[in-house]
């Protein structure tokens, strides 16, 4: 494969992951990073032997095959904009955008200039999902019928202030809620057909615990609860009708249990699963992207960009039955 040429624009905590995993992977090299601090961008750029940029001149530059955007939630929409203006393939750290609207406008656009595009879901690729969705494909535990999933932490420090900032399109929701979601709708290789939903909304108007419920057309249910200001155990529960599995640390976890029964209160049998993630998960979607780009493909089978969409419009219909709209959205 011919080497990926990335380009990054933000220069806080994620993309210094992002960067340490483009340099792990042979077919990967980190040319520049864009920050509207030209002294963050410049003490980035020393740390990771790079270039630095402004955002417009980063996007103009044909050493430049891929633009990695690693700002806050409210500027994803615009920032890719302006690189999918310019023809750039594009990786956004999830959440893909605030709302689906602006999620559809930079597909349409990509589509157009026939730009890679995906969410950076990194989580998806991760050698230990990979291997649970396998597990489940092959009915080790028969249909699947029930999720619970509890995903919690207590922000802090640095943290919280994005987190409860309603301008920053804060919230549980689209920084943390988005990967139990996805994780179940990757599990079920569907959206869900029906969502109820209730939130508990912080002092800044944003949602610092939610609880979703979601049904799938195959008829199972998940049952979801997430926070940043809650400690809870972390953990996958999923149960289908021959057995269960239960996954602590799903997000990124590397051992998982599968339990089967002889259909009463018996546990017949106890397998326990570990496959090994490298310490920087991020490297895999970088092998994504790097395989994707030079097949010529416009999007990734594992994340699709409907799946994207769709997701986005789930979130964007519990925000509105929750009264929840940031200030940008009025």
């Amino acid at each position: 494969m011919k080497t990926i040429r990335w380009g990054i624009i933000g220069a806080g905590n994620i993309a210094e992951k992002m960067s340490e995993a483009i340099k792990l992977n042979k077919c990967s090299t980190l040319q520049s990073v864009a920050s509207k601090s030209v002294e963050r961008a410049q003490s980035f750029a020393k740390k990771y032997d790079t270039d630095f940029d402004d955002y417009q001149s980063i996007v103009k530059r044909d050493d430049i095959d891929v633009i990695y955007i690693a700002t806050t939630h409210n500027f994803h929409y615009e920032n890719a904009m302006l690189a999918l203006t310019h023809k750039k393939h594009v990786l956004i750290e999830k959440p893909f955008t605030v709302n689906a609207k602006q999620a559809k406008e930079l597909m349409d656009l990509a589509k157009k200039n026939q730009c890679f595009l995906m969410e950076a879901v990194w989580t998806r690729f991760l050698p230990s999902i990979q291997r649970l969705k396998e597990i489940l494909d092959s009915n080790a535990i028969g249909e699947i019928k029930l999720f619970d999933i509890s995903f919690c932490n207590i922000a802090q420090g640095k943290y919280l202030p994005r987190l409860i900032d309603p301008e920053l399109a804060g919230g549980v929701t689209l920084d943390m809620g988005i990967y139990p979601i996805t994780f179940v709708n990757y599990l079920m290789g569907e959206i869900p057909s029906n969502v109820n939903s209730m939130c508990r909304l912080s002092t800044t108007g944003v949602d610092e615990i939610a609880s979703y419920q979601l049904q799938f057309k195959q008829g199972a249910i998940a049952n979801i609860n997430t926070s940043f200001n809650l400690y809870t155990q972390n953990r996958a529960m999923i149960y289908g009708e021959n057995g269960y599995i239960e996954f602590n640390h799903f997000q990124q976890g590397q051992t998982f249990k599968v339990h089967t029964h002889n259909h009463s209160h018996q546990v017949i049998q106890s397998d326990i699963k570990t496959v090994a993630n490298h310490d920087n998960g991020f490297i895999y979607q970088v092998i994504e992207v790097c395989e994707k780009i030079n097949n010529g493909d416009l999007e990734s089978n594992i994340m699709p960009l409907q799946e994207t969409l769709d997701t986005m419009q789930l979130m964007d219909d519990m925000r509105k039955d929750w009264g929840m709209l940031y200030p940008f959205e009025q």
